[in-house]
């Protein structure tokens, strides 16, 4: 007979992992291009999950939308491990180039994409919640990515410019306005609302079959010490780094729940894009998003079970 723990652990993960695996299909077999993956992200990244997260927090109720104690759990937890490893890379990682690369996969989690749709499976009733939690996150996430990579590159770059186009970027612009709205009790025309929810169905499908058809895009090469810090960072110490912090925090187990499915994602492709603008080693970049997307999820399933086993997150909705 199948436990609790684990239909929890299948109901919530084998829907993305069917879907990154469909999109690796896809694309072997000719049903996907590279041009339809550039196309579908960038139609993902600048429109449908905008839409998505602003629908998602503007029919909510704006006492519930935001959970301080959560957030401050991710940045305090998410700089807290960064230290560490900036310590750990020290000694451990030789070229100084690499290092800032491990550690933004290590924590860098695709908490956009694979985060979002697992904790949609999980607790669709708190998906506002995630949405914010995410938002707040991902400011975090790039605010550190900038800092590190900078520090870490032979050459220094602008830190002004990335903020500025951190400032801009869609998902963080639809957050505010969403928020925003759903405080002064806005109304938005019939029209909107209805398109607005179109997109917000498209975003999760195509977002996930196009990280697994990106998958494709990248060369293995060979750099093993890094690519195994990194993995141990990103698939076992982050997450327990982030619940540690959540559990002093005291946080309930439903935002537990959504803590731990944000920070055990795989690697964001973003860090892949990060490192080649600042010129810091793209291709370890490239082979950590592979890597962590191929051993994150199994280690995810294992440790869901785990933790639901002992009541620290909450079992799915859906059970």
């Amino acid at each position: 007979m199948i436990t609790s723990p684990l239909m929890t652990a299948l109901i919530v993960v084998a829907p993305v992992m069917c879907l990154i695996i469909a999109g690796v299909v896809f694309k072997r077999v000719g049903l996907m291009n590279d041009a339809f993956v550039e196309g579908g992200s960038k139609l993902v990244y600048n429109i449908s999950l905008p839409a998505l997260l602003f629908n998602s927090i503007y029919t909510a109720d704006f006492s519930t939308a935001a959970n301080p104690t959560l957030i401050l759990t991710s940045v305090i937890g998410t700089i807290v491990f960064v230290l560490l490893a900036m310590v750990f890379a020290q000694v451990n990682i030789r070229e100084r180039v690499d290092r800032g690369v491990v550690i933004q996969g290590a924590y860098r989690s695709n908490i956009g994409i694979v985060g979002l749709a697992l904790s949609a499976n999980a607790y669709p009733s708190f998906f506002a919640t995630a949405s914010v939690f995410m938002a707040c996150t991902t400011l975090i996430y790039n605010l550190l990515a900038v800092l590190l990579l900078n520090f870490y590159s032979i050459k220094q770059y602008s830190i002004k410019d990335n903020l500025i186009a951190l400032v801009k970027n869609p998902i963080i612009l639809s957050i505010v306005l969403a928020l925003s709205a759903s405080y002064f009790e806005l109304t938005l025309p019939s029209v909107a609302e209805v398109s607005l929810a179109y997109f917000a169905q498209l975003t999760l499908p195509l977002a996930l079959l196009c990280t697994g058809a990106s998958l494709q895009l990248f060369a293995m090469k060979t750099e093993v010490a890094p690519m195994i810090f990194a993995n141990i960072g990103k698939c076992i110490a982050y997450p327990a780094v982030i619940l540690g912090s959540g559990y002093f925090l005291g946080l309930d187990s439903v935002a537990m729940g959504i803590l731990f499915l944000m920070s055990a994602s795989p690697t964001a492709a973003a860090s892949y894009i990060m490192a080649k603008k600042t010129n810091n080693n793209p291709v370890l970049a490239a082979n950590i998003v592979v890597t962590t997307t191929i051993v994150a999820i199994p280690i995810m399933m294992l440790s869901l079970i785990i933790l639901l086993q002992y009541g620290i997150i909450a079992p799915a909705e859906a059970l």
